[in-house]
């Protein structure tokens, strides 16, 4: 083979294959925070898609145009950003449950700094989306979401578009959609037992207010609906860490075979 031709292979087969990894690194979790800086995740994308590309460039096929080429550059890059996404659903669940928990304890004006959208989230939520961090750490999840990368490349190989064989676009869509359906339930699933608690104490803290007229109940229920708030949230942690475990389980498998027919 032509020496040029060989090189060339391996420049296209290096750039797909850079394309889908920066894909996933924008959008997964932990890995798209803006504190880290864009040299770090530039030089991780570039050793992960040297090590990836001579396992997969096998099956390359050769664009025959620069549109092609391009198409398949978007192509790569989408793919990689569904599967951050993927894995970030759990954490975006969490996000939910804690604005819907902090704005039952009354927190939903004392908001952070998120570190990863650069935007203002309730404290309810920064404090999950740390817990669930260190639980995706702990259980090495971001090995798994590697591991989803390279199976992709077997599922979709270099230089294919989706379409050529049974993976269809409709396929896909239905699939995000279910994901996307599932992240919302476990939003519900984390923040209506804890709202349940605020609920019951609102209830008792109006049978007070009834009995007790004198006592001014907007100054005493605040503190106590977030000291309940912070007790429930202390209580609910070992079933918290349960429900993340059982859902970082599933979403293995799901990085694993996102893409598979």
């Amino acid at each position: 083979m032509d020496l040029s031709l060989l090189t060339l292979n391996t420049v296209i087969a290096f750039l797909l294959v850079l394309f889908r990894i920066t894909g996933m690194l924008v959008s997964a979790p932990l890995f798209n925070m803006h504190n880290i800086p864009a040299q770090v995740k530039v030089g991780f994308a570039v050793a992960m898609a040297l090590i990836l590309f001579p396992l997969h460039s096998a099956h390359l096929v050769i664009p025959k145009d620069l549109i092609q080429f391009s198409l398949l550059v978007l192509q790569e890059s989408v793919l990689g950003i569904l599967i951050g996404f993927t894995a970030n659903l759990v954490f975006i669940a969490l996000q939910v449950a804690g604005e819907f928990f902090s704005m039952q304890m009354g927190l939903s004006i004392a908001n952070l700094l998120d570190p990863v959208t650069n935007t203002q989230s309730a404290v309810v939520g920064q404090f999950f989306f740390y817990f669930a961090a260190l639980l995706f750490l702990n259980l090495n999840i971001h090995h798994a979401l590697i591991a989803g990368v390279d199976r992709s490349f077997n599922a979709i190989p270099l230089g294919h578009f989706i379409g050529e064989g049974n993976l269809t676009g409709g396929l896909m869509a239905e699939r995000f959609i279910k994901l996307s359906s599932d992240m919302f339930i476990m939003a519900m699933m984390i923040s209506v037992p804890l709202m349940s608690i605020l609920i019951l104490l609102e209830i008792a803290l109006s049978f007070v207010a009834k009995v007790m007229p004198q006592m001014n109940i907007f100054i005493v229920g605040l503190p106590v609906k977030v000291g309940g708030g912070l007790f429930a949230m202390m209580v609910s942690l070992p079933y918290l860490s349960s429900l993340l475990g059982d859902q970082y389980a599933t979403l293995i498998k799901v990085l694993l075979n996102l893409y598979k027919t």
